[in-house]
């Protein structure tokens, strides 16, 4: 069955929208409008649409979860059906690029196609998502348009949550309780101690942190999950309840669980997520997370060359994982997927995506944080976005056909040798299978994936890619920008004479610039420092 939007700039069809479905409307109409040439008319009431017309509707259900949607074609026309405002716009952007052909490369560019003549033919459509909440930690994440083009959360923000993390903070600050009562803070080597943790045995304690927690929701009501969560230190209570407890559970965790859980308890309509973090990484014993309760870990250890099921190096990450799914439903993780200390150096882990992805769903991670690049840019920062967006919102979906697809729209004519380059770089690496470690650099890749003559290769490469778009000043600094991690690694390594490194070194701070890139270290190196150490070991 077939729709018809448009023939020869005039419109076949109407919008019929509903309070929940404006703005999902108001897109579609934008960007039907921008495909075709034409303009599109939005109602409210179906009696006012001409009769000639077919009509584009939104069904309000929750038969896709609060997170999945659904599209057809009926014989009353277009139908979207979804539970929210949200999802309605997630399955309009999904609609756009599924069935019409748009790309949401970055957040200033995509493609759109030109057709005056538009029709759809498709199958129905519909998807309830693996992980309900998806949130990719890169700069273009930041917006909040661009993120829900690829049906994730703004980034940074943290969309829809009360609390990220670290709240105990701010649900019993010691600066307003600690003089009058230092015993509801944490009992360390006999003393209470004034930045230490809550002692959450206290019965006083528990009741003023839901009391301040209430407050907190009543200024956010529309906010779903809710952090409970330990302050980022070590300094929990040891007080002989509170030891009691955790000695019962044969870890800490055990007093922070049975305290999240009574939380929890008390607001059943909210998300409760706690940390498994520091102190709390060893799960407890016996005490059992309540249903509506989030246990949120984390795989710093992890490496990044292997799939994380299928590294004995990262039998520690897995086990933890896998235990709390064993026993919860709900399962947050913020995982990552960078390299830290060397932001812009080549990072073979885009093979290993799709099946740690895999492993999280497989394992009932329903909330992810994936945590990239803070700073602007980064190696691969489009692309490796792109892809995790993908594979968090589906998990199993084709991230080959993904990734080609990106680099033809994006890269154009540079595309085959971005393309060779990325097969090279991951064959290198998966041939040594040497631990790609987030906290690694340029010189623990030496022998394996950025040995001098692979960096010859890669030269080579990218010398066709920018000849193929030399043409168009946009698309050579995208490709300039791919090539950017080449660079920095011969640069750190000191390949080539010292006229080739004084070569590489002007060519790296002037793309650097022209990009915006700030730092190639999180937090610390910054662009401008690179290159004058560069310059003085010359």
């Amino acid at each position: 069955m077939s729709f018809h939007f448009s023939s020869e700039g005039r419109p076949l069809c109407a919008i019929l929208s509903t309070t929940s479905a404006q703005e999902a409307a108001e897109i579609l109409q934008d960007y039907l409008s921008r495909i075709t040439g034409t303009f599109f008319d939005i109602y409210t009431g179906e009696g006012r649409i001409p009769s000639h017309l077919s009509i584009i509707r939104f069904i309000q259900t929750d038969a896709y979860s609060h997170t999945g949607f659904a599209y057809a074609i009926t014989e009353d026309g277009l139908c979207f059906s979804g539970a929210s405002s949200e999802t309605f716009v997630y399955a309009v952007y999904d609609f756009l690029e599924r069935i019409i052909g748009c790309r949401y490369y970055t957040s200033t560019a995509e493609y759109i196609p030109q057709n005056t003549n538009l029709s759809a033919d498709f199958e129905p459509y519909s998807f309830i998502p693996l992980i309900d909440y998806r949130e990719i930690y890169y700069k273009d994440f930041e917006d909040r348009v661009f993120a829900r083009k690829h049906k994730a959360a703004q980034s940074k923000v943290h969309e829809g949550w009360g609390f990220w993390c670290h709240s105990f903070q701010f649900l019993l600050p010691s600066k307003d309780y600690f003089e009058e009562h230092p015993e509801y803070f944490a009992l360390l080597n006999g003393k209470r101690h004034p930045a230490g943790e809550p002692c959450l045995s206290n019965p006083e304690v528990r009741r003023i942190m839901l009391e301040n927690l209430r407050k907190f929701i009543d200024e956010k009501p529309e906010c779903r999950y809710w952090s409970i969560s330990q302050n980022d230190d070590n300094n929990y209570c040891q007080c002989e309840a509170c030891k009691a407890i955790d000695d019962y559970d044969e870890s800490p965790m055990g007093s922070v669980l049975n305290f999240v859980n009574y939380i929890a308890d008390e607001v059943p309509d909210k998300v409760i997520s706690t940390l498994s973090y520091w102190y709390t990484r060893k799960p407890p014993k016996h005490t059992r997370p309540h249903s509506n309760v989030h246990i949120m870990t984390c795989n710093i250890e992890a490496g990044r060359g292997l799939p994380i099921e299928a590294d004995p190096a990262c039998k520690e990450s897995k086990e933890e994982l896998e235990f709390w799914a064993n026993i919860s439903d709900h399962v947050s993780l913020w995982d990552y997927n960078i390299q830290f200390r060397n932001l812009v150096s080549p990072f073979p882990n885009l093979r290993t995506l799709a099946p740690n992805m895999q492993f999280f769903a497989k394992n009932k991670v329903k909330l992810l944080f994936s945590q990239c690049n803070r700073e602007i840019g980064g190696e691969f920062s489009e692309l490796r976005g792109y892809l995790l967006a993908k594979l968090a919102w589906d998990p199993y979906c084709n991230v080959e056909a993904h990734m080609e697809d990106f680099c033809k729209g994006y890269y154009k004519e540079a595309s085959p040798y971005i393309l060779e380059y990325i097969k090279c770089l991951h064959d290198a690496q998966d041939k040594f299978s040497k631990r790609l470690d987030i906290f690694g650099g340029p010189q623990d890749a030496k022998k394996t994936f950025l040995t001098q003559k692979l960096v010859q290769h890669y030269d080579k490469l990218f010398a066709m890619a920018k000849e193929a778009v030399s043409y168009d000043k946009e698309l050579l600094l995208r490709t300039e920008t791919a090539y950017l991690p080449v660079l920095y690694a011969a640069i750190v390594l000191q390949y080539g004479s010292r006229n080739k490194r004084l070569e590489r070194i002007n060519q790296f701070a002037r793309i650097a610039r022209a990009t915006g890139l700030k730092m190639v270290e999180e937090w610390k190196i910054t662009v401008d420092q690179f290159v004058t150490d560069a310059l003085a070991e010359l």
